[in-house]
């Protein structure tokens, strides 16, 4: 069975069988490993329908050479049949018609390392049998040269591409969906003629449940694409185990549990990519191996328009150009330092340790600091029982508070430090001389420097100190901090009155760049209203919000249709939530605006409802976007939380839409997680098939194949950008190509491994994502299972040229976990046990990590001397 090849010990390389003379097959039992250039292989599909893959590259500026079946003007011009001899058991099969994709595979940042994806597909006249095998040959080896071998036997547990699921896994208790279908190039989607599917054990093959398919097809795209899509449903087996989907005639999926502790390992994989963020302090053993010693420890200068300072005042420049101005600003252009309507007070250095790193790179955003708080501290006091979980495996974990909070607590403690003397706050905290520290690892980073103030992210700052000090969890916990929070925030509403004052509602604000730009400053100061109302009962504070705030109005939309965008919907989810936080008693509020902020939320929810409804594979991919025929920053986990908070509010009994809801929270998760048309896991750190190129300057810079764990990935790529090592070449591969009129390359299935802005996470997207997940956690049966991080300990036998590995740690059993080792110079793998060849001396690094079913993570590194 599949988990029993791939834990049998697996070698490094274990992606390639080297046999017939070093021929690199590609194989399915080690999905980490990237198939190098002159790799292929034989799949079949389905009965009828065979895929021959072939992993090609190119020199730069020059046309594909091998499998170029694409004219410049991007039409194909394909093999015909008859030049494919197709045997099934040594009997002839006649090839019907031919297709072909073609996608880039890998194509990393730093170094060119181009390696295509070219798919051939036939489809045949007669089925094949299950257990017949299939030889397909070139005669005139006009293709491919006689010592390439394409052949594959109808395993009926062979890996399916086809079939696609969850590939952490499905807690019993809920609701268990899986999703069939196929694209297949120019011969469109595969016809699934199978109408039921199987459960089978992941060891055994025992088949366990047997459900049918239900047709599933996608709705909003302006060209026909998943209308053959196929839902399996196996809600009703709940035993706990490893199990695999199958489909007659097309073989079977990734290896998935059904356990207790599936949300717990999303949660617990969220925690430790927020972890991996945190600035000013170093990611250790046990927590990590990701590991870095303590970052941006100095203190940040203040610029000025000293020599300096020109990179600072030209990139502000570059900033305040007549084409980046919101038509709404009536300020002057904030074009360097002294440009500011808010000069410096305090002249420097200032202690900005702490924080997260914002994205990416390792710079830290006021605007989305503050809406990373507000995320986590709604979601401690609002969430049944995501506030009481200690047991995350972060540093703090165990220690009788929430994990939730101590995370919220480690960034405003950060934003408390961006506060200027009169109470206004620094955009942000950049490097000195450059935008990004491209290529560095945090504790190496550059000089820092903070970024003028505005009256957006002041209002942000003010709303987020002031949501923690009005927090009945927040305050019990953290008194002092709490007490000291509000204080600042009341110091920062006081600089923005003074700035209305001077320069007028419609004056007063200044724009940077696109961070809480989106209706200038208007829906920073509606939260920030409201924060401070309920944290200090002012009525005054309740009347400036009920002027600003109007949830029902478009204003509050980000193009007209983006529910309770930025900052609004921050406004509008604590003064619905105010009475049941217990911050303050219902009568105390404003009737009609509390009824306008539930019932966006409800109408938020329902928006999120019907996009996973209309979505064949579960994700709630707006409509509106569809239309537009691209993707880019989408997270599945920011819909999944506000369908979350949805569900916290009442419903008549009659009425109640919270089951629906749930079941869309799961849909975004699974395809997250897999249940996607390309099996990507979009979180690193879980999952069978994982990117390794991602927008992330620690791991483009770390010894490591492999990304940290924990960082969300877009869910959707639109397309390739451009990227200096390959330009445009990127895009221009594609077969059928993105930008087709009738029939594009359908956008679920655009994905590449390499570096892409559009996949580019920020915190409040893992915020979100940890908030949801905690909710689900918290009502899981894990959900006060102790844990605190654990060491692990690497054991090494050496035989000559061959080190083998195996991986130990006290008091935890490691039978069920999934276990990625790697080494220099080899691909990274799983396995119980890690072995490799290596033909250089000297010292060399072997890492593990264990990932258990409930997420607890068990880290170990250790070094061995090559002789």
């Amino acid at each position: 069975m599949f988990r029993a090849l791939l834990f049998a010990g697996c070698f490094a390389a274990a992606c390639l069988l080297h046999s017939r003379a070093e021929e690199l097959l590609i194989s399915d039992e080690n999905p980490l490993a990237m198939p190098p250039v002159g790799a292929h292989e034989l799949r079949i599909i389905s009965p009828t329908l065979l895929e021959l893959t072939f992993v090609t590259t190119k020199v730069a500026d020059a046309e594909a050479t091998e499998w170029n079946f694409v004219a410049p003007n991007g039409k194909a011009s394909l093999p015909a049949g008859s030049e494919f001899s197709v045997s099934v058991d040594g009997k002839s099969d006649a090839v019907k018609s031919v297709g072909f994709k073609r996608r880039v595979l890998y194509a990393p940042l730093k170094e060119r390392e181009l390696r295509i994806g070219n798919y051939l597909y036939l489809l045949l006249a007669t089925p094949v049998n299950p257990g017949e095998s299939v030889t397909v040959l070139n005669p005139d080896k006009r293709l491919w040269p006689g010592e390439t071998h394409f052949s594959a036997k109808a395993d009926a547990q062979r890996w399916s591409p086809a079939i696609h699921v969850n590939e952490v896994g499905y807690e019993p208790a809920l609701p268990k969906k899986a999703m069939v279908g196929f694209y297949a190039g120019s011969l469109g989607e595969l016809e699934i003629a199978e109408s039921s599917f199987n459960l089978v054990d992941a060891a055994t093959g025992k088949q366990v449940f047997t459900g049918k398919l239900a047709r599933r097809m996608d709705v909003g795209f302006p060209f026909d694409c998943y209308r053959q899509v196929f839902e399996a449903d196996f809600s009703s087996f709940k035993t706990p185990g490893e199990y695999r989907l199958q489909v007659a005639g097309l073989g079977a999926s990734f290896p998935f549990f059904i356990d207790d502790g599936i949300a717990a390992a999303f949660a617990r994989t969220y925690a430790l990519g927020i972890y991996h963020q945190r600035c000013g302090t170093a990611n250790e053993l046990p927590f990590t191996r990701f590991v870095h010693d303590a970052c941006h420890i100095n203190p940040a200068e203040v610029p000025t328009m000293s020599p300096k300072f020109d990179f600072v005042n030209q990139t502000l420049a570059g900033y305040a150009t007549e084409e980046n101005k919101n038509p709404a600003q009536t300020a002057p252009p904030l074009k360097n330092i002294t440009a500011s309507l808010y000069p410096f007070v305090n002249k420097g250095p200032v202690d900005v340790r702490g924080g997260h790193h914002d994205a990416g790179d390792y710079s830290k955003y006021t605007e989305n600091s503050a809406w990373f708080i507000h995320y986590l501290v709604f979601a401690a006091d609002n969430f049944p029982g995501a506030g009481a979980l200690d047991n995350l495996g972060l540093p703090e974990s165990g220690d009788g508070k929430s994990d939730l909070l101590q995370e919220a607590k480690w960034e405003a403690d950060f934003l408390a430090k961006m506060q200027d003397t009169d109470g206004g706050f620094y955009f942000l905290v950049y490097p000195r001389e450059r935008e990004y520290e491209l290529d560095v690892l945090p504790d190496h980073g550059d000089p820092q420097i903070v970024y003028p103030k505005t009256t957006a992210v002041t209002a942000a700052a003010v709303a987020a100190l002031a949501q923690c000090a009005s927090s009945p969890k927040f305050k019990q916990q953290f008194p002092e901090a709490a007490a000291a929070y509000l204080d600042k925030a009341k110091k920062g509403w006081a600089f923005l009155d003074r700035a209305f004052t001077k320069h007028g509602k419609d004056g007063a604000y200044q724009k940077i760049t696109h961070y809480g730009d989106d209706s200038t400053d208007k829906d920073e100061l509606a939260w920030a209203a409201c924060e401070l109302f309920l944290a200090t009962g002012d009525k005054a504070f309740d009347n400036r919000l009920a002027e600003l705030l109007h949830p029902s109005d478009a204003e509050t939309r980000m193009w007209g249709w983006w529910r309770m965008y930025a900052c609004w919907g921050n406004a509008m989810r604590d003064y619905a939530f105010a009475a049941r936080s217990g911050r303050m008693k219902r009568e105390q509020l404003n009737a009609p605006l509390l009824a306008d902020c539930e019932n966006e939320i409800i109408a938020t929810a329902d928006d999120q409802l019907r996009r996973s409804q209309q979505s064949a594979y579960g994700t709630s991919f707006p409509n509106e976007t569809k239309v537009t025929r691209t993707a880019g920053w989408y997270f599945s986990g920011d819909a999944a939380f506000e369908l979350a908070v949805a569900c916290q509010l009442d419903f008549p009994k009659m009425n109640d839409p919270r089951s629906k809801y749930v079941d869309a929270i799961l849909g975004n998760l699974n395809y997250e997680a897999g249940c996607n048309p390309v099996n990507v896991t979009y979180l690193t750190g879980l999952g069978w098939k994982r990117q390794r190129d991602i927008v992330d300057q620690y791991a483009e810079n770390d010894r490591r194949v492999l990304p940290p764990s924990g960082i969300p990935l877009g869910n959707i790529q639109g397309g390739f950008g451009w990227i200096e090592k390959y330009g445009k070449e990127l895009g221009a591969l594609t077969f059928p190509a993105d930008s087709d009129e009738k029939a594009p390359y359908p956008i679920y299935d655009r994905w590449g491994d390499s570096f892409n802005l559009s996949q580019e996470f920020v915190i409040p997207n893992q915020a979100r994502a940890l908030a949801y997940l905690s909710w689900m956690m918290g009502r899981s049966p894990v959900h006060n299972q102790p844990w605190k991080a654990a060491p692990g300990q690497i054991a090494i036998a050496a035989t000559g040229q061959k080190i083998s590995a195996t991986l130990s740690t006290s008091g935890i059993d490691l039978t069920h976990a999934r276990i990625v080792w790697e080494t220099k110079d080899q691909e990274p793998a799983f396995g119980k046990s890690f072995s490799f060849i290596t033909t250089q001396g000297g010292q060399r690094w072997i890492e593990a990590e264990a990932q258990l079913p409930d997420g607890r993570r068990v880290f170990a590194v250790t070094n061995v001397v090559v002789k």
